[in-house]
């Protein structure tokens, strides 16, 4: 095959994958399938349950979607070949771009004419015959404009703003390294919910995260520092006297000292190391303790229960030791009748707990236990001894993020070259 042809064939590579037609389509179809992914629930996107909860809801429209792949469109393979191509166009489009901005300042991009075509006289310079003091002028003049100015032989040059000509290049480039960005962070991402009560600490590592979504690229690089819950506060006012909202108190600990603590809540993150801490759900968490006829401890543990319909009741199920026995639980904070008048936030409340237990299906102890009280289960005796806040806190590790950072930083920059400094 000649060297012509192959000229020809990379000159046609180059031209396809250069075509502004080529990235208009792309950049439609990325649209069109980003619109489809925001209707269809993505699985990497929810949490287990919340899909699982939207697939038992709509079972057939789940299923054509699973067999069409849309419910993991934006890691399928259309949508990464589509990003990809978009890629790559901006690549070569960048690359041609950059060489033609180096050539633009390279060499003289000058015409030798006799006079100089639609430039708008402002400047009036009458001299006499010396052509050396006519120079001179024309040149000081110039200079004044901004120019930078040299002379070769009866030539005057004068230019500014070179700088100007690798503007549309570097909005270019600040596109591909966002969108670099954006993947980078995408496959080497962690998130997560960890789930705390009231003093509990927890270690930052797999087995500590409720539900956990790691990239490809994170490989469980986890740091393993230890999470505190200090405290939780079911209506946090700041220092201001403002309501917040739930909030929680995070302490970082490292090495047996702490490091950091914040006050997390709606609109107010903490971050460590990279990692970023967002408030989420919350709920109580009754002390539940099973003795044996001797009094000594068989189990215990606490209970988290959750508020699902804001009534201010928190109910839960769950297995009573290894006893095969189940029950269920709805506690709330209530308070005592007084004839005295005070405010509400001066009213102490206690808890209550109502608790049911079953033995395999079977109803055999349905009753209401107040703190320390304690209650007959077969041959064994159940206390409530304690209640705590407990909270999710979803935490975020996204390597990519600075990284866009920077880049919507440097496109802010290309703008501001391409439309105020003209070459």
């Amino acid at each position: 095959m000649s060297p012509e042809v192959h000229f020809n064939a990379g000159k046609k590579v180059s031209n396809f994958f250069k075509s502004r037609k080529l990235a208009m389509v792309l950049i439609f179809l990325i649209i069109v399938f980003s619109i489809i992914g925001t209707y269809i629930p993505q699985k990497s996107q929810l949490k287990p349950y919340v899909y699982n909860t939207w697939r038992n809801n709509h079972p057939a429209q789940a299923e054509v979607f699973e067999k069409l792949g849309l419910t993991n469109l934006f890691s399928s393979f259309i949508f990464i070949s589509l990003a990809s191509l978009l890629f790559i166009n901006l690549l070569f489009c960048t690359t041609n771009m950059f060489s033609t901005a180096i050539r633009r300042l390279s060499k003289k991009q000058f015409q030798r004419k006799a006079y100089i075509s639609g430039l708008e006289n402002s400047t009036l310079i009458k001299i006499g015959k010396e052509t050396g003091q006519a120079n001179s002028l024309i040149s000081s003049v110039l200079r004044s404009c901004g120019y930078k100015v040299y002379q070769e032989e009866n030539c005057i040059f004068a230019e500014k703003n070179r700088i100007g000509a690798f503007g549309t290049p570097l909005l270019h480039a600040c596109i591909l390294l966002i969108i670099a960005a954006s993947v980078y962070g995408s496959i080497s991402r962690m998130e997560g919910d960890m789930r705390l009560i009231e003093g509990q600490t927890l270690s930052e590592e797999h087995g500590n995260y409720m539900y956990i979504n790691e990239g490809p690229f994170f490989n469980e690089n986890h740091q393993r520092f230890d999470i505190n819950l200090e405290k939780f506060y079911p209506d946090y006012k700041d220092e201001t006297g403002t309501s917040r909202g739930p909030a929680g108190k995070l302490a970082i600990i490292e090495n047996g000292q702490n490091v950091k603590t914040d006050i997390v809540y709606s609109n107010h993150l903490m971050t460590y190391k990279g990692y970023t801490f967002l408030g989420n759900v919350y709920g109580m968490a009754p002390l539940l303790i099973l003795r044996n006829p001797d009094g000594t401890i068989y189990s215990g543990s606490y209970i988290t229960a959750s508020d699902t319909d804001n009534s201010g009741r928190y109910v839960t199920y769950f297995q009573l030791g290894d006893t095969g026995l189940d029950g269920g639980l709805m506690v709330y904070m209530t308070a005592n009748l007084t004839s005295e008048k005070i405010s509400e936030p001066e009213v102490e409340q206690t808890p209550i707990l109502f608790l049911k237990v079953f033995d395999k299906g079977k109803e055999i102890y349905n009753g209401t236990l107040r703190l320390n009280d304690t209650v007959k289960i077969s041959d064994k005796y159940l206390g409530f001894y304690d209640i705590k806040y407990w909270s999710n806190f979803y935490v975020v590790k996204d390597n990519g993020t600075l990284l866009v950072y920077a880049g919507i930083g440097l496109l802010t920059l290309s703008l501001a070259i391409s439309f105020f400094i003209i070459p």
